[in-house]
């Protein structure tokens, strides 16, 4: 946890209502929950600020289908709003989620990350696998890696 940057613990449901408008605006809200979403180990955290929501990131145990034997787990749904973008609240989002892994003995962290941000991703030490796909109705991603 940033000292910065207020980041807790949140429901499912907390995660959801920031994810859908800004990871699937115009799409039925369903589209924004996710298999895993309330599995055992899964956590999600949001980044508050002014005692709001205004950023939040979920993690999964998934394999990496390029290095299934390692342990691995999967961020997902990691959106900030455009009000804050920037500030900070993003990379305490990500500082948290890798802290829970390493917590969890994972040996590294995955995303499917839309290209617009990757950049952001490998600033804080990501790197891309592969080359750029499509996810339907989302758009072009980078699968990548955070080695724990």
């Amino acid at each position: 946890m940033s000292e910065m940057h207020d980041v807790r613990t949140i429901s499912a449901e907390d995660a959801v209502a920031v994810r859908w408008p800004i990871l699937r605006p115009g799409f039925p809200r369903e589209t924004a929950i996710f298999a895993g979403d309330e599995d055992a180990e899964t956590r999600h955290f949001g980044a508050y600020a002014g005692g709001e929501i205004v950023g939040v990131a979920s993690i999964y145990r998934a394999e990496l289908p390029e290095k299934s034997a390692l342990a691995a787990w999967q961020l997902r749904g990691m959106a900030t709003l455009d009000a804050v973008r920037g500030g900070g609240h993003g990379a305490a989002l990500l500082a948290a989620v890798e802290q829970y892994v390493r917590q969890k003995s994972g040996a590294f962290a995955w995303c499917n990350a839309r290209v617009a941000a990757a950049g952001f991703y490998r600033r804080h030490g990501w790197q891309i696998l592969g080359e750029v796909f499509d996810i339907p109705s989302v758009g072009p991603h980078y699968r990548m890696l955070r080695e724990l």
